[in-house]
């Protein structure tokens, strides 16, 4: 192998820490990692190790501290399983002040579509929010039936969102999809929105990373403001990131936990479950079968009619 096709060390180490804060976000407590990736990483470690050592100053003088530039990252690493994506960029509150500060508003008098046509074009033209975009992306609105008995709740659009300027679009986006048909709706028939409304930026070219308490905190309003126009019957979080937004953030709060049992969003049912790309990366049975053992009780609770068939679904 050449020169040229070594990951960088540090790179390479941040891939695992993105990955373990990924699926620590979806209530993963135990991970598997094969041995050729441990090897790689030793080897890794080991090459950087080499580096330090040649780069080391005399023992009189203090040593370099090489991995200075992301220590602020690999501090903040929390327990295996507990985040969606990938490693935080530097604070929001350091970036933008702004950002500390919600919008505040009101929602005009009049229709439902007239006070989501409103709404849209305000979050559309947030300039705090476009301030936040990466190159070539766009801010995401919700999309979805007004009159929707049911409301999907995710944390923030992916790579593939903030192209396409629409919430769940990409591989997680399809998996909702069928989740969705399964229940006997269409993607049309429900409403989907996100916490935030653009993807957090972060220092790595790969992945996504869970947005900020000051970043859910600024865009939370504009979550609220479409609850409040589509009335929906039942709320579904879809992950710990969104269910701390919806809910308040807790650090003692387990995914695994909070699903399969009914909570409030200020009056309305709320269902937490795991996030669609939790099952892409635990496709097992049994996460399934969790997954859809949450839409059970939500088509329970709307009064859809539920053949046998359906309950079966992953047993």
């Amino acid at each position: 192998m050449s020169d040229s096709s070594v990951l960088d060390p540090v790179e390479a180490v941040h891939a695992v820490l993105d990955e373990l804060r990924r699926q620590r976000t979806e209530g993963v407590r135990l991970i598997y990692m094969e041995d050729s990736t441990i090897e790689g990483l030793e080897r890794l470690l080991g090459h950087e190790n080499e580096e330090n050592s040649k780069n080391q100053q005399p023992k009189s003088e203090p040593p370099v501290q090489k991995v200075t530039q992301v220590d602020h990252r690999v501090s903040s690493v929390p327990s295996v399983g507990d985040s969606q994506t990938a490693s935080p960029k530097t604070s929001a509150t350091e970036t933008n002040p702004k950002l500390l500060s919600p919008p505040e508003f009101s929602l005009p008098e009049g229709s439902k579509q007239e006070q989501w046509d409103w709404l849209k074009n305000r979050v559309l033209g947030c300039e705090v929010c476009k301030s936040e975009l990466n190159p070539d992306a766009q801010v995401v609105f919700g999309i979805g039936s007004l009159d929707a008995d049911l409301f999907f709740c995710g944390e923030a659009p992916g790579a593939e969102e903030e192209k396409a300027g629409e919430p769940f679009v990409g591989p997680a986006g399809e998996l909702l999809d069928r989740i969705i048909s399964a229940m006997g709706l269409s993607r049309e028939s429900v409403y989907i929105g996100n916490v935030v409304n653009f993807r957090p930026r972060h220092h790595s070219s790969y992945g996504n990373r869970p947005p900020t308490s000051e970043e859910m905190s600024f865009c939370l309003p504009y979550l609220k403001a479409q609850l409040e126009i589509v009335k929906p019957k039942v709320v579904v979080a879809l992950g710990k990131t969104a269910t701390d937004g919806l809910l308040g953030p807790d650090p003692q709060r387990r995914l695994g936990q909070m699903r399969g049992t009914w909570h409030q969003y200020e009056g309305t049912p709320l269902m937490v479950t795991y996030h669609p790309s939790y099952l892409l990366h635990n496709p097992s049975k049994s996460s399934k079968r969790k997954v859809w053992e949450d839409m059970l009780l939500v088509m329970e609770k709307l009064g859809l009619s539920i053949s046998e068939k359906q309950r079966g679904f992953f047993q």
